[in-house]
């Protein structure tokens, strides 16, 4: 594990600055269409880097099989104390996660990726786990903005020097996913990881963005079947906007919903077994 690693890990298990602010976020807007679409009435669902749980919680008011991960003891602990919370917590890295191959018809995260060295290993895991025909829901910002129907909120997407940057990347990353995808792999930034836990995804460390996200996404066997820049709008015209091919690849956001459908091997030729098998952790 690199000193980076280390650094981040450590920050997001003792920092409980960081979950208070989180803890302050606005369900409605910050979570409600993620929400919506993690949600299964049928099946186990599992979020990965739930935080302080808002998002399991109030999906277990109608699912009782609802499963919340986070590396973070301080999380999960927030997490169980939500008033009525009924759903199931546990303490793991999404690397490494503790669960059977084929356990869940519904996996997600919301604003997780950016905050991994290991963002590949963590999709890998959490496909892993799907069941076949389940669902995942990809939900975190596009540091290779270049437009934005939002604010600007980080030093990523800011300036026209940066945004001229970006879209230079974004072109040489659909490239290379056409042409070399043997190549294809994710990239990053410097974090500040601020004690007092202050947003703007200052700790991110993972240069998230929907060209990345979408293509191990589909390396993994997963086939995509909604795509928006824009998931709290879930009418009118900015939606629309959000869901144009040349606007959700250049915003702020990358919302994407698929379905697994097989898993492929590293070269994307052939079906192959998950070979691996852990064993069930109750979560009871």
């Amino acid at each position: 594990m690199s000193k980076q690693e280390t650094e981040l890990n450590l920050y997001y298990m003792t920092c409980s600055k960081y979950f208070e602010e989180l803890n302050r976020k606005k369900f409605d807007y910050w979570f409600s269409a993620f929400c919506l679409a993690l949600g299964t009435k049928a099946g186990w669902v599992l979020e990965v880097g739930c935080g302080t749980g808002q998002v399991v919680n109030r999906l277990s008011n109608y699912n009782r099989n609802v499963v919340g991960v986070d590396i973070s003891p301080i999380g999960i602990r927030m997490a169980t104390r939500h008033e009525g919370a009924s759903a199931h917590f546990i303490i793991a890295s999404a690397a490494n996660l503790p669960f059977r191959s084929n356990s869940f018809s519904s996996v997600g995260f919301n604003d997780f990726l950016e905050h991994t060295k290991k963002p590949e290993t963590c999709l890998n895991e959490m496909v892993r786990v799907l069941r076949g025909g389940g669902k995942i829901i990809a939900l975190a910002p596009n540091f290779l903005r270049i437009i934005g129907l939002s604010r600007e909120y980080h030093w990523h997407m800011l300036g026209i020097k940066q945004r001229t940057l970006n879209f230079f990347s974004l072109l040489r990353r659909v490239a290379m996913s056409m042409i070399t995808p043997l190549n294809m792999q994710f990239e990053f930034m410097p974090a500040r990881l601020d004690p007092d836990g202050r947003g703007g995804d200052v700790d991110a460390v993972c240069i998230t963005n929907p060209i990345d996200i979408k293509f191990f996404l589909k390396k993994l066997g997963i086939k995509i079947i909604e795509e928006s820049a824009t998931p709290t709008y879930r009418q009118g015209l900015i939606k629309r906007l959000g869901e144009a091919p040349f606007i959700r690849s250049m915003s702020s956001s990358s919302f994407l919903v698929g379905i697994k459908v097989f898993q492929m091997n590293a070269r994307g030729k052939g079906v192959i077994e998950v070979p691996r098998q852990i064993e069930d952790k109750k979560h009871s």
